[in-house]
Parts: C-alpha cells; structure tokens; sequence
C-alpha cells in the first residue's frame, strides 16, 4: 500500500511542528511521499506553495493551488492532515487495508455543526484519508472549475467537503462518505484511546511527539519477548540455494518486521559469520538422511511421469529435520522455502490459530484445486494399490498440503516426527515431490491435523496470505499479497 501525506502548515511552524513531525513520526516514510502546504515554494524540503498569504484564513488557498497543479496519481491512499496531527501507521494501514482505493472513500472524523447550512465533512486537524479514485476526480474538478471557481469556504476542510457534496450529487461520482472515531480532534484522554486511536490533533510540542511515539516502540518491544518465547521460523538450504534463502532472511527481519528466533539449517556449507551476526541467526546441523533405500527402490532413471527431481533433487528430503526433535524448544515453528518472499509482516502468520494442527496452502489455485493422484507415480501398480488399501481409495481425489510455508504445534512431534517421517519416505517410494507427499500421507492423511491456510489475511488485512504467483489472480501485484512464492512482479534484481 503506498501512502501520501498531504500536510497543512505555515512558516511560524516550519521549525518546531515541521521538524517533529518528520524527525518523528515520518522518520521512516519516504521523503518524495510528504507534502507540506506553505506559503512558499522548497521541493527539496518537502514544502509546496503558490505564494499564497500564510494565515488561517487562506489555507484553502494552498490545498486549491495543489490540488490544481499536482498531477501525484500513483498513491493508493492520501492523509490530510495538519502540522499538529499525529498518525499512527499501522492501525491506518490496518484500517485502510478495508477498503478499495479504486473506489471513491472519504474516511475520517466527520463533523455535524453546521451541516444545515453547509454539509457534514471531515476534520482536516484530526484528519482524513482520500481513496486514489477520489483524489483523481478532485485534482478534474479543480481542473475543470478553475482556482478561483474552486474556493468555497476559507476553512479549508470544509472547502473540501464542499468539493466532494457537489461531486456525489452525480451517480457516477458515489462517494462513500466514512465516520470513524479513531481519528481524534484532540489529545488522548483515556488508556483506551491510546490502544485504539488512528490519529491524535493538537499535538504541539516535541513532548507530545515523543510520548506518542514511545507507545510505538514499547508496543514492537513486548510483541518481540513474546516472539522470542514461543515461536521460531526455520529455513534449511544447501550452497546452491544459499541466495535465495538469503532473500527470504532478509524479507522477513524488514517486510516481515520479525525480531525473533530465526532457525537456518545448512546442508553442506557454513553459514557466513557477518551475515549471521547481522541477522540474528541460529545455524544448525543435522546428519543427512539416508536416501540409499528410496533411491535403490526408484531406480536410477526415476518416475516415467516425472520432471525427476525424485533423483536429481534428493535434498529436498533434508526439510524433514524441520520435524527433529531439536524444535521442540519452541511451540510453535513456521518454515519458509528458500526464496520464499515475506511481503507483508508476518503479524498475520503469527494469528493464525496453531494449536494442535499443521498448518498450510491448499495445492492449486484458489477454488481449482489439485487431486493427490497427481503426486503420485504409477509405474508400480502394487505400491498404489497398497495405498489405497490402508488410506482408502478417496485418498487419491482429495486435495492435499503445500509445503513451501507451513505453521505446526511442536506438540504433534509426540504424535509423528522425524524418525516416522523417514521411515514413510522408504515404505512409500513412490512421491514425485519427494518429501511434500509424505508429509501429506502422515500428517494429513494418516493424522488428520492439516488445516489449509486461510485465503486471506484477516478481516483487517484484506491481503493474500499467500500465493504461488500473481498470475493465480489476475490484476493483482506483490502488494496485494503477505507471502509468495514465484512473484513476478517483483524480483531478487529488484533494488
């Protein structure tokens, strides 16, 4: 989701108000996505004026002349708020993550005082969000009805109310018109405004910025000791998929804002100290599995309906270590492929409901889902039909796990571990993807504690949870998604 603040501000305020704001709560936003409305022109320092008069009663003035002369379509979303609002980022995102950007919305803390004589409108001081599609149809109807034409009220929210009453009078212009009580035309005045809030106005001074901020941090401190407790992520990679496992690492302590435990077990190379230092991570070793059966009972020319990975990509099977009992130090474990990319924070893995199950992605694309059947090789009728005898025949038309990013209770290590898992891999020799068909035959199969993913994130982050790549769902990019895959609107070159 990209935002852009559009800021109400003269110069008196340049130096105080201005210099919180941006070395506080905009510390971490984009400079190029920061807008400040002044009476003079200084791209360079984010402000933007027409020489308009630096007063009250002529801050219209500033929003008319932007809007008029701003062509900056490439946002989803637009904050208006003034050099005294503060913003919390993530519960807007949160909030925003509801609705369609390309859809007109209106969203803030509406204002009912004089809607008689005027119309109900948001609070520019507590603030508001402005959906791409209807930031668009503002910049036309400045455009269209010229600047002098455009001026309705010296307030300038209310201007811009006024703006939008006139535009949803036509039915190609509906705008939904949200009133949201998280956004607050003053302090805090209880604890629970502070857990909720969205924005707080008349926040003045630098004290007040840094109280407000200081609630942000203490916040990602408590989430990370709980993190470091219960949970751990873990990846396993050889040398030749060192790089790509590098990129899901990186992913995951910046997109995915994970501070926690982060298990890496390497196959045949050690992991570079800088790196692990960096990064935080814990590398293990675990002997290798003996593949010597397996592979005498496929044969050296593999499956006839395969892409042979059955003999050419024999480490895929190491990934059963994730099951050793070395991870019972934790809870819960989520593993990730290497080059698995976390586009979004892993928050949203961190909510699913683990107890007592594995959980993980359907195989196939959402609602076209794959059969076991064809996982399966042929070339030895008995084997088949030794499965069906002990599974059941409906086994080979059910739909079955991906095991690219997964999530298990360290609990249902008592119920099958590493040690069944190997001994399924040399009675069954007959999985074309390796070690993803016996984890469906024991885990789900036999045990009955799969659970596939939800589709989407949350009912807050309409997102998807994961995917194996945009194509799945046309229309879509990386943005749209928590994890993935095969991106290809995104890529390891991208800088």
């Amino acid at each position: 989701m990209k935002i852009c603040y559009i800021i109400s501000t003269c110069d008196k305020y340049l130096e105080t108000r201005v210099k919180y704001q941006m070395e506080i709560m905009l510390k971490d936003v984009p400079p190029s996505d920061i807008f400040y409305l002044t009476s003079k022109m200084d791209a360079e320092k984010r402000q933007f004026g027409w020489n308009c008069m630096d007063d009250e009663k002529n801050i219209s003035w500033k929003y008319i002349y932007f809007m008029y002369h701003m062509k900056i379509f490439d946002y989803d979303w637009y904050i208006f708020i003034d050099d005294d609002t503060f913003v919390f980022q993530d519960r807007l995102e949160n909030l925003l993550h509801n609705y369609n950007c390309n859809e007109c919305y209106y969203i803030g803390k509406e204002l009912d005082h004089i809607k008689k004589k005027f119309c109900l409108y948001m609070s520019g001081g507590a603030g508001y969000a402005i959906s791409k599609a209807l930031y668009m149809k503002m910049h036309l109807y400045v455009q269209k009805n010229g600047i002098n034409n455009s001026y309705k009220h010296w307030c300038d929210d209310l201007c811009i109310g006024l703006w939008i009453q006139e535009m949803s009078k036509t039915d190609e212009n509906v705008v939904h018109q949200l009133n949201n009580d998280l956004f607050h035309l003053e302090l805090h005045k209880s604890s629970n405004e502070l857990k909720h809030a969205i924005t707080f106005h008349k926040v003045m001074t630098l004290e007040n910025y840094q109280f407000y901020q200081q609630l942000l941090h203490k916040k990602k401190e408590v989430t990370s000791k709980i993190q470091k407790e219960d949970t751990t992520f873990a990846l396993i990679c050889d040398a030749a998929y060192w790089e790509k496992a590098k990129k899901t690492i990186i992913d995951l302590r910046s997109k995915g804002n994970w501070c926690g435990s982060i298990v890496l077990a390497t196959i045949d190379f050690d992991l570079q100290t800088n790196f692990k230092d960096f990064y935080n991570i814990t590398e293990v070793k675990f002997p290798h599995i003996d593949k010597t059966t397996l592979l005498e009972k496929i044969g050296q020319h593999g499956f006839s309906n395969s892409d042979k990975r059955e003999v050419n990509k024999v480490n895929q099977w190491e990934k059963l270590h994730i099951f050793d009992d070395y991870f019972k130090s934790w809870d819960r474990v989520i593993f990730l492929d290497a080059g698995l990319r976390i586009l979004d924070d892993v928050v949203h893995l961190l909510a699913l409901d683990y107890k007592n199950k594995i959980l993980a992605p359907i195989d196939g694309k959402h609602n076209a889902y794959n059969e076991f059947k064809c996982q399966l090789s042929y070339d030895k009728p008995e084997l088949i039909s030794s499965l069906v005898d002990e599974f059941g025949s409906n086994i080979l038309e059910s739909t079955y796990m991906l095991n690219c990013i997964w999530i298990y209770d360290t609990h249902i290590l008592n119920l099958c571990d590493k040690t069944q898992l190997i001994e399924a891999m040399n009675k069954y020799p007959f999985c074309r993807t390796n070690e993803m068909g016996i984890m469906n035959l024991l885990f789900h199969f036999k045990y009955h504690v799969w659970e596939p993913f939800p589709i989407k994130a949350s009912s807050i982050n309409n997102k998807f949870l994961f995917d194996w790549c945009e194509l799945n769902n046309p229309g879509t990019n990386w943005r749209d998604y928590c994890s993935m895959k095969y991106p290809v609107t995104i890529s390891f070159e991208d800088t």
